[in-house]
């Protein structure tokens, strides 16, 4: 099965370093990227390879293949996989599309809804700088969308923040998304490789903790109730939040269905409900910008329905690091 793997990330969080010092790597050889410019990647030894139609390529002296995106981002997808499979080669591991610092991941995901049949499976990579996190800055919507839509946090410029402003981040960023692994790695060889080989362990309803005062993380139990009302409070909690609604994800168990099932969504963009067999407990976990649970509650569903929060509290960002010299 191959992953597509969404990059993510705020301007400057070391997006292109991340993905750079991957390619480097032999276990990238079967990846296929997908940016902007080919030339952003800038690996030595690049030759072109055979065009696929009007979808410029180049292969990268690893066995990587690179593209510049189309005019169609499903067509450069269907593009990339229909060269690979004119050569008679296996599909790809990992297929990496690295976003602009101010894309938000919904929207992308919701385009590749199309690309169900290809049975391709979809994770969220968010880079975040250490040395300068996006907590209060004006781009804290856009990077809190890129936060809590990932499955892994990778923490970048760990080398120019001092250790105890790290672990400050990384329990903020277990507030503001504590569904994500989060990756702290001092070598920047060696978290590439971790970013983009390691399948993030499945989480589902986590301990909550403090988080940003912006931020509302809340847990939804949900019980006797059939999959139709289910689906309408879904609906009806959409259309109320909106792009507030950063996170959703969760296991119910429908009265009028024999199985449980696995409920996620990033944004506005849901997934369709699908089995789950796991253990995980019966439950949402929904993170929310500038909405809180009285608003959620005032949907007033056909069901009883708790939800649970944690305050937020007092929130302090991470103290200003100290740069190292260089």
């Amino acid at each position: 099965m191959t992953d597509f793997i969404l990059l993510t990330g705020f301007l400057g969080s070391g997006k292109t370093t991340l993905l750079v010092d991957f390619l480097r790597h032999p276990e990238a050889a079967d990846t296929a990227v997908i940016v902007n410019e080919a030339g952003e990647i800038d690996i030595d030894g690049a030759v072109i390879a055979a065009d696929a139609g009007d979808l410029p390529m180049a292969m990268l002296a690893n066995g990587c293949v690179c593209c510049s995106i189309a005019n169609d981002l499903l067509y450069t997808i269907e593009a990339l996989i229909a060269a690979r499979a004119a050569q008679n080669l296996p599909p790809f591991r990992r297929i990496v599309l690295e976003t602009s610092g101010l894309a938000q991941p919904g929207p992308i995901i919701r385009s590749l809804g199309e690309l169900g049949p290809l049975g391709m499976r979809v994770h969220v990579i968010a880079t975040c700088d250490a040395a300068a996190p996006v907590f209060e800055q004006d781009g804290f919507e856009t990077a809190a969308a890129q936060l809590t839509a990932a499955g892994t946090i990778v923490l970048t410029k760990l080398d120019r923040a001092d250790p105890r402003a790290i672990a400050h981040l990384d329990a903020s960023l277990a507030g503001i998304n504590p569904l994500a692994t989060h990756l702290i790695e001092p070598d920047s060889a060696r978290r590439a490789l971790l970013a983009f080989t390691t399948d993030a362990p499945a989480r589902t309803i986590p301990t909550l903790i403090e988080g940003h005062p912006r931020i509302t993380v809340l847990t939804a139990r949900i019980d006797g109730a059939p999959i139709d009302a289910i689906l309408e409070w879904l609906e009806n909690l959409s259309g109320l939040a909106g792009e507030r609604l950063l996170r959703l994800k969760g296991v119910l168990a429908p009265s009028d269905m024999p199985e449980r099932l696995l409920f996620q969504a990033v944004g506005s963009t849901f997934d369709a409900p699908r089995r789950f067999t796991g253990t995980a407990a019966n439950g949402l976990v929904l993170i929310a910008r500038d909405l809180r649970a009285d608003d959620i509650a005032a949907l007033q569903p056909s069901f009883p329905l708790v939800l649970t929060s944690q305050p937020a509290g007092p929130f302090t960002p991470p103290t200003k690091p100290t740069l190292r010299a260089l």
